[in-house]
């Protein structure tokens, strides 16, 4: 069931089906538009319409209440002959039309060559699967579609079974650029010129007609077709969900990084970062820096431009981008893609003289009793009071994170590091103390032996050393110890203190319930008879220890100094 159409032409009213209507809109326009640029087309199209209204009401008299397509081909092939239309525009551009021209073709070779020469490449969304480029060179070269396409599928499985898939991208690369150049043929004008054919009034009238019948889905399909059909549509589909997925990243990259540019705060990248040096580096290179950023923008908003407009395109709610615009788009991108690189090796080359020229002010920066911190480690150290006076091979790094003797991967603790055990590391905390009774304890751990807890009285006294078991990172007494509380709770089903048995659990589950060989250590008692100061801390310092470190790493936390008695 089709459905009919009433019109007014010319003060008359006449039922089409939806077809035909179709047909005489594309017509007439396409009429209106080979006319247009000759003097007095305007009357020519008028005085056509008014022909194709005689042949209405021929159709009428003859009894047919509705015009058909069949009918609106047959009135359209009717109207005049093309060679008498072509004299009375003498001033069109079209090569071939005009045979009262001098340099007209005189033959009908000459007007086949000529034909050839003015044909042009187009995309033909009337024969498309994914962006009709191949439909458009079997047009301009001729051949059957087909065995272009055939060959493109053929040609990137054999590439991709030999040689990987670079040589597939590389021809995906190809057809998006072909896409991108090529215009659409959506004019009826523009598909004789893809075909090659002459454009003149019944070439028009037989395009339009073909494109009509195109869309009413009267032409017949194959197997082959029908195969390359609904692979159009899946990788259609596939096609439209990458590129908005696509076109959405590049709009946030774009708002992420103009908000980056423009917001961010020195503060923010200190807290980011864990330093403010690609902030001042941003700030010393502010022109460059500008000019990259702008480069970056306009390489990430014309994609973005394009998917959204191709997809506006192809759901035809926008006109297909002009060859003049795609083409200054492909430039202007082309000219950002080199100013990035330009820019970004500038940046890059700069950035490295601009390193070696601030690392002494950074280090002078977080140096503290000329001992280099990380300012994350001086912040962390130097809340609980802790000072490293002693750090020869020990790369930088004074705490870690990760092996906790819970498992709570976020907590920080004093840890040094050297693979080839050429350490020399002191870290301790000074206290002033009044007469008295004093304990200290803590948690330790080390991977080899001569590591030590180390006391001393004064500034001047001999320190007491004791070392840290060498456990590795297996085992410990702090897990010992909580497996065999937790297992005795469970076992006796006493449960007083949910917390503690959580706490228990944890420490008994860590590293994969093996511990990480950590061990609580209570010093002896430190008696005190006058207000002296009182030192304490770790060290593999040969020199205080009297020992030779063989270990890599050691580890320490959760130090306590108590007073257990006034006297």
């Amino acid at each position: 069931m089709k459905k009919n159409i009433t019109i007014n032409l010319q003060g008359r009213l006449y039922a089409f089906d939806e077809d035909a209507y179709e047909l005489l809109k594309r017509y007439t326009d396409s009429l209106r538009n080979y006319f247009a640029r000759s003097e007095g087309g305007e009357e020519i199209a008028d005085d056509i319409e008014s022909r194709i209204v005689e042949l209405f009401d021929e159709q009428k008299r003859n009894g047919a209440e509705t015009v058909t397509i069949e009918q609106m081909e047959s009135i359209i092939h009717r109207i005049g002959n093309p060679g008498e239309m072509d004299g009375a525009t003498s001033d069109t551009s079209d090569e071939g039309d005009n045979p009262e021209r001098e340099d007209a073709p005189s033959s009908a070779g000459e007007q086949e060559e000529a034909s050839i020469r003015q044909k042009r490449l187009y995309r033909n969304p009337a024969d498309r699967k994914f962006m009709g480029v191949l439909s458009g060179f079997a047009a301009y070269l001729g051949g059957d579609v087909l065995f272009y396409r055939l060959g493109f599928v053929l040609l990137s499985l054999f590439f991709m079974f030999a040689d990987g898939l670079r040589w597939v991208l590389l021809f995906v690369l190809l057809y998006a650029v072909f896409a991108m150049l090529m215009p659409v043929a959506d004019t009826p004008e523009e598909r004789l010129r893809m075909k090659g054919k002459k454009v003149n009034p019944q070439n028009l009238a037989d395009e339009v007609s073909q494109a009509v019948r195109v869309k009413s889905g009267e032409t017949p399909t194959g197997c082959i077709a029908s195969f390359f059909f609904m692979l159009g549509v899946f990788g259609r589909g596939c096609i439209y969900s990458i590129g908005i997925m696509l076109a959405v990243f590049l709009l946030c990259g774009v708002g992420i990084f103009i908000a980056f540019m423009t917001l961010t705060s020195e503060e923010l990248v200190k807290s980011i970062l864990g330093d403010d040096n690609i902030w001042l580096f941003i700030s010393d290179s502010s022109a460059l820096s500008f000019f990259a950023a702008l480069a970056v923008i306009i390489l990430l908003v014309i994609p973005a431009y394009c998917i959204i407009h191709s997809l506006f395109t192809n759901f035809k709610q926008l006109k297909p981008m002009s060859f003049r615009l795609r083409l200054s788009l492909l430039i202007v991108w082309i000219v950002a893609f080199v100013a990035t690189i330009i820019a970004g090796t500038r940046l890059v080359g700069r950035h490295d003289v601009w390193c070696a020229k601030h690392t002494e002010y950074r280090r002078a920066k977080n140096t503290h009793d000329g001992i280099y911190y990380m300012p994350h480690e001086w912040n962390f150290l130097s809340i609980r009071g802790w000072r490293v006076t002693l750090a020869e091979n020990c790369n930088d790094r004074y705490t870690a994170v990760g092996q906790y003797y819970t498992g709570d991967p976020t907590v920080r603790y004093i840890d040094n590091w050297d693979d080839a055990h050429r350490q020399r590391f002191t870290i301790r905390r000074y206290e002033h103390l009044m007469p008295g009774t004093y304990r200290i304890s803590g948690c330790v751990r080390a991977e080899g032996q001569g590591a030590c807890i180390f006391v001393r009285l004064g500034a001047k006294s001999p320190a007491e050393c004791y070392e840290i078991p060498a456990d590795n990172n297996m085992g410990g007494n702090i897990w010992a110890e909580a497996v065999a509380k937790r297992d005795s709770i469970l076992r006796r089903g006493e449960v007083r203190d949910s917390l503690e048995l959580e706490r228990l659990s944890a420490i008994a589950a860590a590293n994969g319930a093996r511990g990480f060989g950590w061990n609580r250590i209570t010093l002896p008692d430190i008696t005190i008879k006058k207000p002296q100061a009182l030192y304490y801390g770790i060290t593999t310092d040969p020199e205080l220890t009297g020992r030779t470190w063989l270990g890599r790493w050691f580890s320490a936390c959760d130090f306590t100094l108590e007073r257990i008695s006034k006297k």
